[in-house]
């Protein structure tokens, strides 16, 4: 099945194509008296509304109960009732509550306002990429295939961010031609992880003196896709203990290996060793530290960025 992010619409060819082309006018009626055509192929005695009807497309002219205006049957369609009934396009309350306490530094780690996306309404920017393109008889170009793409952010690291919003208002400030589409964020965090996203980025156009747009790095996008609760990783008891046996494991010099609030990272790693290591030493440890760091799975998902900190 197409994901949600990936439908693909097509139109009919234009190279070639002219008015009128394969379309056959109906036969005269019986009895009816032969018409002779004006100098432009038409019947001069025939009223505008005959010459429209003669030139509609044979699956309007042919028009069947069980068929749609595209000629094809309604059967095996979804049409599913909307998940989010009565949504005007607003922020969700709660949602709301969170983003504000967060831009009030009541919530420095943003840990109330991930809770709060886990289970609200994000607004996905949904635009038209051309495919396929071709060139009618007049030598006109059109488009002939587009795909309805998600619209990501290259960082200037090269990274890719997706961009979410709160509300249709944030969304067309950012991009009055984007289509937006309602989902829960756990499902845009899955979109995300799928198209090589690495981080979020909540309402983007939001001025700075309104806040301005909050970034929730890779271990929030991980967790939210896997219908995790987030926790920062210095608070996360889990990590902690995957951290201390790491420690252990990586050196016997190693005492403690801990996490604390990052100051120019998600989080500082603060390493302490057993006294009396020469500088070779301690070199070694912090690359058996380091190596160990990269392989383990449980810090790759929950530590976004880290800053490894010696002797405290």
């Amino acid at each position: 099945m197409t994901p949600w992010w990936r439908k693909r619409s097509h139109r009919t060819p234009a190279e070639g194509a002219e008015a009128g082309d394969g379309i056959e006018a109906p036969h005269d009626a019986p009895g009816s008296r032969a018409r002779t055509p004006g100098p432009d192929g038409e019947d001069p005695s025939a009223t505008p509304g005959d010459q429209a009807r003669r030139t509609l497309p044979a699956h309007f002219r042919e028009k069947s109960p069980l068929a749609d205006t595209a000629g094809v049957s309604w059967e095996g369609r979804d049409y599913t009732v909307s998940p989010f009934p009565g949504d005007d396009g607003r922020t969700p309350e709660h949602l709301a509550e969170a983003l504000a306490a967060h831009r009030a530094g009541q919530d420095p780690h943003r840990q109330r306002l991930v809770a709060a996306l886990s289970s609200a309404r994000v607004l996905v920017p949904i635009m038209a990429v051309a495919t396929e393109t071709g060139t009618t008889a007049h030598g006109l170009t059109g488009d002939n295939g587009a795909d309805m793409a998600m619209v990501s952010i290259t960082a200037a690291d090269g990274t890719t961010v997706l961009p979410l919003f709160t509300s249709v208002t944030a969304l067309s400030t950012w991009r009055g031609d984007a289509r937006p589409v309602p989902v829960i964020a756990p499902q845009a965090a899955q979109a995300a992880v799928q198209e090589g996203c690495t981080a979020l980025l909540l309402d983007p156009a939001t001025p700075g003196e309104d806040g301005g747009p909050v970034l929730l790095p890779r271990s929030v996008l991980w967790a939210l896709a896997q219908g995790r609760e987030w926790l920062p990783p210095h608070l996360d008891p889990e990590l902690g203990r995957a951290l201390e046996r790491l420690g252990h494991e990586a050196s016997a010099q190693v005492r403690e290996l801990t996490a604390r609030a990052g100051e120019r990272a998600e989080v500082d790693l603060h390493l302490q060793l057993r006294p009396g290591l020469t500088a070779e030493e301690v070199r070694s440890v912090v690359d058996a530290v380091t190596a160990r760091l990269g392989a383990e799975e449980i810090v790759a998902e929950r530590i976004s960025s880290l800053r490894l900190v010696l002797g405290s």
